[in-house]
C-alpha cells in the first residue's frame, strides 16, 4: 500500500521527498505566477500606451494634491482625489514621472481617488525630494483596448525641510449650538503629523474650554477654560507628561479690581515667549449669534474691551497702558518673538444701551442687539496695531502700516519665530470663522503686504508657524464644512506653497480649530487632568 511504503521511508528520506514536492509545486505556482505577472505588465503597459496616444485630453481635474504642493518628509500618504467630467473613464491610470534617473511609476484605479501604499509612497517621496514630479492621471475607457478619454496633471515635491514639532488642536463637533450645548464631546489632540490621528491629551470636559498657547521653548502653556460660572478663569502649567490642572493653576481675568470686581471673558489670551506674562482681553462685550450654516454656524467677535496683564511671578493682573481706552476694543494680543511688543486688533467700540448695570453685564451681548452684523446693517472692521510691552507699562500704539484701516478687517497676527514675517488675517468684517479670510505676509519690520500663495478658496484662518519656521499651519474649509488644517511650506522670501491637507489627523465629522505647534517632543504630553472640577 502506499501508505505503508510512506511510512517506511526514513526520516531524511520524507525531508528529501518532501522538498522534492515542494519545488515541483513552486516551479508550477512560480510559473502560473511569472504568466500572471507577464499578462498583468501587458495590461499596464496597454493602459500606458492608450494613455500616451491621447495625452492632449482634458476632461480630468486634479481636486488634490493642489498644483505645486510641497510635502514634507514625514507626512502619511494623501488621499489623491480628481473629478472625470468625460462620462466614459471606467478605470485611470495614475503615472509619476520623476526628475532625473529611473523610469515613471504607474498605478492603476477603479475609482476617482487613490492613496499610495506606504512603501510606495515613501518611494515618492525619496524620488521627489526638492525635484518637481509630475503627476498624471489618465482616464480610460474600453476593455478589451483601452483608449484615453480624459486626463490632467499637477506638478509636486516633497521638501528637506522636516516639520519636526507636534500639533496641539481641538476636534469640536458641529454645529456650535451642540457642542456648547454639550461640551463633552469636544477634544483636545496633541501629536506630530505623521501620526494617523493623534492621541487624545483631554476630553470630556463638562466646562467650556478654548484658547490655548506655549511659551516659545514648549516648557509652560495656558489655557482658557471656565471654573464654575467664571467665564474669565485661565490655566497655566508646565507642560508635563501628564498635565494635574487643580485650582493652584487657576487665574481669573475677572477679579482684577479696579472701582468694583467685573465680569470678563478674557478673550484670546497669549502667552509671552518666556512664559512669564498673559496677555488677554479683560472687561470684555462679545457678539455672539448661533447662525443655521453649519459650516459658519457662529458669528463670534470681541466688541468691547481692554488688554490686561497677567504676571505669574508677581501673581499681578494690570490693563496694558496705552491698550486700556475703554472707547475702543482692544483684543486679540499676540507677543513679538522677542516679548518686547504686542501686536493686537482694535476698532471703535460697539456699546449698545440696555437696561442693565454694567457690572451685571453678561458677557455676551443681548442677540436683538446683534442682530445688525447678521442683516449686514453695521460693520465691524478690525485695525492691528503694536504697542511696546515694557514690562507691563506700556506705551502709545501705533498703527500698523498694510494691516490697518484699508478697508478690511485685520486680526489674528502670528510672527515667525525668527521674527522676519508677520501673518494675519483680512476679511471684510468681523473676525472668527469668516468664509472670505485670507492669510496675508508682510516684512515684521514693516512693508507692503502680499496674499499668501497658500490661501484656499474658503476660509484662511487661525495659522501657526512651526519652530523651525518653515511651515505654517492653518484652518481652511475648502473641502468640508468641518474644518480641516493645511499645511504650507514657507521660503527665505515669505513665498507659501498650495497647502497639503492633514486630513487623516481629524474625524471626519469633526471641525479641527485652534491648531498650535508645539516646541517640545512628540511624548511631552500625554494627559491633561482637569482636577479643578472637584473643587468647583
Amino acid at each position: 500500500m502506499p501508505g505503508k511504503r510512506w511510512s517506511c521511508l526514513s526520516k531524511g528520506s520524507v525531508g528529501i521527498l518532501y522538498n522534492a514536492v515542494l519545488l515541483v509545486a513552486i516551479y508550477h505556482y512560480s510559473a502560473h505566477a511569472a504568466a500572471a505577472a507577464e499578462e498583468e505588465d501587458a495590461e499596464l503597459r496597454s493602459y500606458i500606451e492608450a494613455s500616451a496616444a491621447r495625452s492632449g485630453r482634458s476632461a480630468l481635474e486634479i481636486i488634490y494634491p493642489f498644483d505645486k504642493s510641497v510635502f514634507p518628509p514625514e507626512i502619511c500618504p494623501p488621499r489623491i482625489r480628481w473629478k472625470d467630467t468625460s462620462g466614459v473613464a471606467q478605470r485611470w491610470l495614475l503615472s509619476f514621472h520623476f526628475d532625473g534617473a529611473g523610469g515613471a511609476l504607474h498605478f492603476l484605479s477603479t475609482e476617482a481617488e487613490w492613496r499610495p501604499a506606504v512603501t510606495d509612497w515613501e518611494t515618492i517621496k525619496r524620488r521627489s525630494m526638492e525635484r518637481w514630479t509630475r503627476l498624471r492621471i489618465v482616464g480610460l475607457a474600453g476593455d478589451a483596448v483601452p483608449e484615453a478619454c480624459s486626463a490632467g496633471e499637477v506638478e509636486i515635491k516633497s521638501s528637506e525641510d522636516p516639520v519636526g514639532a507636534p500639533l496641539m488642536y481641538r476636534e469640536v463637533n458641529l454645529p456650535f449650538f451642540d457642542a456648547v450645548r454639550d461640551t463633552t464631546k469636544i477634544v483636545w489632540r496633541y501629536g506630530p503629523i505623521d501620526c494617523e490621528r493623534p492621541p487624545v491629551v483631554l476630553e470630556n470636559l463638562p466646562v467650556c474650554g478654548n484658547c490655548h498657547s506655549f511659551s516659545s521653548d514648549g516648557k509652560r502653556f495656558g489655557m482658557d477654560v471656565d471654573f464654575g460660572s467664571d467665564k474669565g478663569s485661565y490655566a497655566i502649567a508646565d507642560l508635563e507628561d501628564e498635565v494635574n490642572l487643580d485650582t493652584g493653576h487657576l487665574i481669573s481675568w475677572s477679579k482684577y479690581q479696579r472701582e468694583h470686581p467685573m465680569v470678563t471673558g478674557g478673550l484670546l489670551p497669549s502667552m509671552s515667549p518666556d512664559g512669564r506674562y498673559v496677555a488677554a482681553t479683560m472687561w470684555d462685550r462679545a457678539v455672539f449669534l448661533f447662525t443655521e450654516d453649519i459650516a459658519f454656524s457662529q458669528l463670534f467677535f470681541p466688541a468691547t474691551g481692554i488688554l490686561g496683564i497677567y504676571d505669574s511671578v508677581t501673581g499681578q493682573i494690570c490693563p496694558l497702558p496705552g491698550a486700556d481706552d475703554p472707547r475702543l476694543v482692544q483684543s486679540n494680543p499676540v507677543w513679538t518673538p522677542d516679548g518686547g511688543g504686542i501686536v493686537f486688533a482694535r476698532t471703535d467700540a460697539y456699546k449698545p444701551e440696555y437696561n442693565v448695570e454694567e457690572d451685571d453685564y453678561p458677557i455676551t451681548l443681548p442677540e436683538e442687539l446683534c442682530e445688525v452684523f447678521l442683516t449686514g446693517e453695521k460693520e465691524f472692521k478690525f485695525n492691528l496695531y503694536r504697542i511696546p510691552f515694557n514690562g507691563s507699562k506700556g506705551g502709545t500704539p501705533e498703527a500698523i502700516a498694510g494691516a490697518s484701516h484699508n478697508g478690511m478687517s485685520n486680526y489674528f497676527p502670528k510672527f515667525s519665530p525668527d521674527g522676519k514675517w508677520m501673518v494675519f488675517c483680512k476679511a471684510e468684517n468681523f473676525m472668527l470663522l469668516m468664509p472670505d479670510s485670507e492669510l496675508w505676509i508682510m516684512p515684521a519690520a514693516g512693508g507692503e503686504p502680499r496674499r499668501m500663495e497658500c490661501n484656499t478658496d474658503r476660509m484662511n484662518s487661525w495659522h501657526s508657524f512651526s519652530p523651525n519656521g518653515k511651515w505654517m499651519v492653518f484652518s481652511s474649509k475648502v473641502f468640508s464644512d468641518y474644518t480641516q488644517m493645511m499645511l504650507t511650506h514657507l521660503e527665505e522670501d515669505g513665498t507659501s506653497s498650495p497647502p497639503v491637507v492633514l486630513e487623516h489627523m481629524t474625524r471626519p465629522d469633526r471641525a479641527a480649530n485652534i491648531p498650535e505647534f508645539v516646541n517640545a517632543s512628540v511624548d511631552s504630553l500625554r494627559h491633561i487632568i482637569p482636577a479643578f472640577l472637584s473643587e468647583m
